[in-house]
């Protein structure tokens, strides 16, 4: 338990809900922290559970608490969100738990909530909430700028796309491998990857190819046009992220055909950052992914995966959002924390 990191990001931001009313999870492992987080920011916290594959709601209220008692600060913890506790709250977040944010749930909140997304603008998820119902409101909604310095959660993608590669049961010494991409995670992961590894291909769209000018990068094509040379053919693994994440990019009658994937790989092995792909085609054509189980739209591997460092980080900077709407300002420290969906 690390409770200094959580006062420490809190102070970085200049986090401040004193006199706001929060509702988000109580949720297991590193998401612990989102309510402790706004606790230590001065806001009266609601922190709702229930019981999931992850652990009871017994078990996550008493990590909660103990988090809490470490940190000083305390929240109600709840199993049912009433009418009048989302009248009560000022700040409603697009945690887990609370997802899908329905009508049924929005309508008795009052008009000047704010709604801040743990994402940045362009991973928006429509399954996560009734956005034209939101707008008809006027309730506003802004994402994270997950790539302000004081927030600074995209760095952290490339450990992320490390410990894929370890969970998968391989190793990046002395192997080569390929990253296929369309969106800005892209260059994050490559940066680490390259500098393991025995070689890294890229495929990435055209107007990113400048961002991978680093070494032991070779560029082999646009996404998504697979064009494998000799040398990567080989390759251990093909890191995979392609937005929008809920799409199916690779299998039959996809942008990326798994027959193409097959041919131009000796024993190929997706490793599936994000984007969904066709797993009924992959195993009848003998390809290999990892993780087995990806939800459409999810990643398949969390910040939480590798620490406590970016999920405090991910988590406080959704909530420096909430602040900036409340407060009309998005800038802090110069740079706009958020953007407005």
């Amino acid at each position: 338990m690390l409770p200094h990191k959580l006062k420490e990001c809190v102070e970085n931001l200049s986090l401040d809900l004193r006199g706001k009313v929060v509702l988000t999870e109580a949720a297991s492992g590193h998401y612990v922290v989102t309510p402790v987080l706004a606790a230590l920011a001065g806001a009266k916290v609601y922190a709702y559970s229930r019981t999931t594959r992850y652990g009871t709601v017994e078990e996550v209220f008493d990590t909660t608490r103990k988090w809490m008692q470490a940190c000083g600060v305390d929240a109600h913890l709840i199993t049912e969100i009433t009418p009048e506790i989302i009248a009560e709250a000022d700040v409603i977040t697009n945690s887990g738990h609370l997802r899908p944010l329905t009508p049924d749930m929005l309508q008795h909140a009052k008009d000047s909530v704010v709604i801040p997304l743990m994402y940045e603008a362009w991973e928006w998820r429509g399954a996560d909430m009734d956005i034209d119902y939101i707008r008809s409101r006027g309730i506003k909604i802004a994402a994270t700028n997950e790539r302000h310095p004081d927030v600074d959660v995209f760095n952290y993608l490339g450990d992320m796309a490390m410990q894929q590669i370890f969970d998968a049961g391989t190793c990046p010494y002395r192997n080569k491998f390929v990253l296929v991409c369309n969106n800005d995670f892209g260059p994050y992961i490559a940066k680490v990857i390259a500098r393991n590894c025995a070689g890294l291909a890229v495929i990435d769209t055209e107007e990113n190819r400048s961002r991978y000018d680093m070494d032991n990068i070779t560029w082999v094509g646009g996404f998504p046009d697979i064009n494998i040379p000799e040398e990567f053919k080989s390759a251990d693994g093909i890191i995979f992220t392609a937005y929008p994440f809920d799409q199916t990019w690779i299998g039959n009658n996809t942008p990326i055909s798994a027959q193409q994937i097959k041919d131009q790989f000796y024993n190929p092995l997706i490793l599936r950052f994000d984007g969904h792909v066709d797993t009924a085609v992959l195993r009848e054509k003998g390809i290999r992914y990892f993780p087995e189980h990806v939800e459409p739209g999810h990643m398949g591997v969390l910040p939480s995966a590798i620490g406590l460092d970016p999920t405090i980080r991910l988590q406080a900077g959704g909530l420096k959002v909430a602040e900036a709407m409340m407060k009309g300002d998005f800038i802090y420290k110069n740079i706009h924390v958020g953007e407005w969906l």
